[in-house]
C-alpha cells in the first residue's frame, strides 16, 4: 500500500489516504471515505488497520480526512469532504465511492448522503450517534462540541433550530430512498441506542425503500466486535 498524508489545497484539510499498491496515478480506484467519531482524528484509520488493510487488500483506495474535528456532519465538514474527493479525483478518477462513519462519522455520513452532492454507492455505519438531543444529553464534552460546530447557545434554548437539518432523527426517510446501508450496532451501547434511535431511524429509512442491513454485535460503544472486515469488503463487493 501506499500511504500519503495531504492537507487538501482547497480547504486545507488533513487527510491520510491509503492506496493499493496495484494503482498507478491515472488509473479509476474505488474509493472510500473513513469519517471519525467525536474527538477522533485521521489518524483513526491506523487504530482502524484490520478493516484498512481488508479493504486495500480488495483493491479499495482509503481516505480519512479530519474534517476539521468534531463538525457533526456540518456544512464545514462537507465542503472538506467535497474537496477531498475533487482532489483525489484529480489524480485517480473515481468510479465508485463508498463510506463508513463511525459513531459521530454516521451523522456525517447520513448528511452526505442526504445533500446527495457525492454519489454514493454504499454506507456501512459503526455504533451510528445520530441524535443531536443525545449528544446534548451526554456530557459538557458532547455539548461543547455541538456549541462548536452549530453555535448553539451554551444554554440549549435554540439547539433543535441551530441542529435541525443536520439531526438525522430528524431527516426525512425519504432522503435514503435507494440507498444501500449497512448498521453495526450493540443493543449495550447507550450511545448507538438501537431500542430507542438507531433502531427506530432504520425503520423509518426501510419504509422509505432504502436497503438497510442491520448487524447486531457485543459490547460496548464502538467495541471491537463493531469491526468487521470481511462483512464490509463482501458488502462493498456486492455493487
Amino acid at each position: 500500500m501506499v500511504e500519503q498524508f495531504v492537507t487538501v489545497p482547497k480547504s486545507g484539510d488533513a487527510v491520510l489516504l491509503y492506496v493499493p499498491n496495484t494503482v498507478n496515478k491515472g488509473q479509476p480506484i474505488e474509493l472510500v471515505h473513513y469519517l471519525h467519531g467525536r474527538t477522533g482524528t485521521y489518524e483513526v484509520i491506523d487504530e482502524r488497520h484490520h478493516l484498512r488493510d481488508a479493504l486495500l487488500a480488495a483493491g479499495y483506495a482509503v481516505a480519512c480526512p479530519q474534517l476539521h474535528g468534531d463538525q457533526w456532519g456540518n456544512r464545514l465538514a462537507q465542503d472538506d469532504l467535497g474537496a477531498l474527493d475533487d482532489w483525489i479525483a484529480e489524480q485517480w478518477p473515481v468510479k465508485r465511492r463508498f463510506v463508513i462513519g463511525e459513531s459521530m462519522g454516521g451523522t456525517t455520513a447520513a448528511n452526505m448522503v442526504r445533500l446527495r452532492e457525492l454519489a454514493v454507492d454504499a454506507v456501512v455505519f459503526i455504533a451510528p450517534s445520530l441524535s443531536m438531543q443525545a449528544v446534548w444529553d451526554r456530557n459538557d464534552e458532547a455539548r461543547a462540541s455541538l456549541i462548536g460546530a452549530f453555535g448553539v447557545n451554551p444554554d440549549g434554548t435554540d439547539l433543535s433550530a441551530r441542529t435541525r437539518e443536520w439531526d438525522v432523527t430528524r431527516h426525512d426517510p425519504a432522503a435514503y430512498e435507494g440507498v444501500h446501508l449497512m448498521v453495526f450496532a450493540s443493543p449495550d451501547d447507550p450511545i448507538a441506542n438501537v431500542a430507542a434511535v438507531t433502531g427506530p431511524w432504520m425503520d423509518a429509512v426501510r419504509d422509505a425503500k432504502a436497503q438497510v442491513y442491520f448487524t447486531e454485535v457485543s459490547g460496548d460503544h464502538v467495541s471491537d466486535d463493531h469491526f468487521r472486515p470481511d462483512d464490509v469488503v463482501a458488502f462493498f463487493d456486492s455493487f
